[in-house]
């Protein structure tokens, strides 16, 4: 049932197919579950989805008040812009994946492709509490930026993937597009010289493909990245991919068929969010992962490609991110 402050919110991105279709269905949906008087933001270039998700928390422009509920519409850049702008104010954010990636939702276990289902999801499921990761990072002019991510953050090779994908083919063809982005930066790309540490521990040196620090672990296609890695257990998963060379890129990617077989066939063996007991990730050299609260990184010899949840930000000489734990609450299935 909805709460006493039963109206609802809706922030969606204008330039995404199926907006017509959310605007139309978020009303029945509405009126269907008890919500009442929906209220719809559109981003903008300027503003991907903080400011309005923070107008609507503060009672929104019409100063009407009472809402309970802020659906966030888009890809994972919008879903991320609107859970920045609701922190701190305890109202739960629900999901429509309209996106290429959609790596909260499915981790979440969301609907996709189903916007009816989604919107049923967001007004009648229950509210869950998940992480949130905060990141502080410098890019490559010396200048500091304070954001959030939901799911994952990297340095290196996956930055350079999501930069080189064509946004008129992740259109066409959806997350595929990613397959030749991934072959094309495998072929051109270098390794970076990092040094990182988790918590109070000892400072790392290696040079690596990437540096993955994430808050949940499967991609696309249901991919486990990150077997271990639980969206509301207080902790990051850091991944450095190591590989180099034919051997090594075999080596790490039947550990990532294993992780995700693994997955598949039983779920329940990863269920466990302890430090040292109960994990299930295979690990070879080219891979190397570690767990924390928190994470600081620094890039050696020259600005590494960065990005946030899928979202492409310039590059980064130093970065630091922890996790507010379960500083954000979202709709899921019952």
């Amino acid at each position: 049932m909805p709460p006493a402050s039963s109206r609802v919110a809706v922030v969606y991105n204008p330039i995404k197919t199926g907006v017509d279709e959310v605007r139309r269905r978020t009303v029945e949906r509405a009126a269907l579950h008890g919500w009442t008087d929906p209220v719809f933001y559109e981003t903008t270039e300027d503003d991907p989805g903080v400011g309005q998700a923070a107008e609507a928390a503060a009672g929104g422009a019409d100063g009407a008040g009472g809402v309970g509920l802020v659906i966030a519409c888009g890809g994972d850049g919008t879903v991320r812009s609107v859970a920045q702008g609701l922190v701190g104010t305890g109202i739960p954010m629900g999901v429509v994946p309209l996106g290429t990636g959609n790596l909260l939702a499915r981790n979440l276990d969301i609907p996709l492709d189903d916007v009816d289902r989604a919107l049923r999801v967001a007004m009648s499921g229950r509210s869950r509490g998940i992480d949130l990761g905060m990141v502080r990072y410098t890019d490559g002019e010396g200048q500091a930026h304070d954001d959030v991510f939901l799911v994952m953050l990297g340095a290196g090779m996956d930055a350079d993937m999501i930069a080189s994908t064509h946004d008129g083919l992740k259109a066409r063809v959806g997350w595929l597009a990613y397959v030749g982005a991934f072959a094309n930066t495998l072929l051109r790309g270098h390794r970076i010289k990092v040094e990182y540490s988790l918590d109070d521990g000892p400072e790392i040196h290696t040079r690596a493909r990437t540096l993955l620090v994430a808050n949940c672990g499967m991609l696309q296609a249901g991919m486990i990245l990150l077997p271990d890695a639980v969206i509301d257990d207080g902790l990051l998963d850091v991944l450095a991919i190591r590989a180099k060379g034919a051997l090594g890129w075999a080596q790490a990617g039947a550990v990532l068929v294993h992780h995700t077989f693994r997955h598949q066939l039983a779920p329940v063996l990863r269920r466990g969010s302890s430090r040292g007991e109960g994990k299930e990730r295979h690990e070879t050299r080219p891979l190397d992962f570690r767990q924390g609260e928190a994470v600081s990184a620094r890039i050696l010899e020259k600005p590494a490609s960065f990005q946030i949840d899928g979202e492409e930000c310039g590059t980064v000489t130093e970065f630091s991110a922890w996790i507010k734990r379960r500083g954000l609450t979202v709709r899921v299935a019952h």
